[in-house]
């Protein structure tokens, strides 16, 4: 990483390095009263155009540059939409998982498993949808309290767990999916911030899959999982975390798709 940092660091200087040595080229026959270059023309040649190519180098790096960040520009948007829109998806599942049915469907492949869950959830625990809203439409994190006895009712149905783990599942396999597709786009456009969120959603990636093993295994045989009591405290503590982390990351890459935080293109000096 402090590599790749120091490569773009020289290749943004790349012109304010060319114009410094032609120019100290040019004043350094100042000490030999102007004749040093005049007595020596091949030397002068070779300095001569040495500093004119990494000037015309210099020059065309910036060009080549702001072309690929052009070509690139419109792109960075998509991608902050797409990761937005799965962080949407995946707050709406964990919600709906957790027994609060705002009757919105996802995608097929999220819905197959996820509509057993939901099913599930909705026979098992009662949900007054109206409570969990907020004055202005936005949806209230559950008390941990009340997290904990959803969940302590929930984790105790076979058919919830494996849905819910199958749920999860296919939603880490979107953000594997979205961070392939879109890591090396933020390389290219030197967006250090963009890209390093991009592996933060690697952490969330390693989140989901440490809830998938607390759902299996409550799962186990009790004299194989332990403690009930641990292993539910961990399940809601896999629970919590992951919601929160889940939120963040959704108001990051939806604020960054607004059309003020559009990514600079790069210039001669930058």
């Amino acid at each position: 990483m402090e590599r790749g940092h120091l490569a773009r660091t020289v290749r943004v200087g790349l012109p304010l390095i060319a114009l410094g040595v032609t120019v100290a080229l040019a004043l350094s026959d100042w000490p030999f009263h102007w004749r040093f270059w005049e007595r020596h023309p091949l030397l002068t040649e070779f300095s001569a155009g040495l500093a004119l190519l990494l000037l015309a180098g210099a020059v065309i790096e910036a060009h080549l540059d702001r072309r690929e960040a052009r070509r690139w520009h419109g792109l960075g948007f998509a991608a902050a939409g797409e990761f937005a829109s799965i962080y949407y998806d995946i707050g709406i599942a964990m919600r709906a998982l957790s027994g609060t049915d705002d009757g919105y469907r996802l995608r097929v492949e999220v819905e197959f498993h996820l509509g057993v869950a939901r099913d599930r959830a909705s026979e098992l625990l009662p949900s007054d949808v109206s409570n969990l809203l907020a004055a202005g439409g936005e949806w209230q994190q559950l008390d941990d309290d009340v997290l904990a006895h959803r969940l302590e009712v929930l984790a105790a149905d076979g058919p919830w767990r494996g849905s819910c783990s199958q749920t999860l599942r296919v939603e880490r396999s979107l953000l594997s999916e979205a961070v392939s597709r879109w890591a090396g786009t933020f390389a290219i456009l030197n967006d250090d911030e963009q890209f390093n969120r991009v592996t933060r959603t690697v952490t969330i990636m390693d989140m989901i899959t440490a809830l998938h093993m607390s759902l299996v295994a409550i799962g186990f045989p009790h004299e194989e999982r332990g403690d009930d009591e641990a292993v539910l405290a961990t399940l809601t503590r896999h629970w919590s975390s992951l919601l929160h982390a889940v939120n963040a990351e959704r108001d990051f890459w939806n604020t960054r798709r607004q059309l003020e935080r559009r990514v600079e293109l790069p210039t001669l000096l930058r």
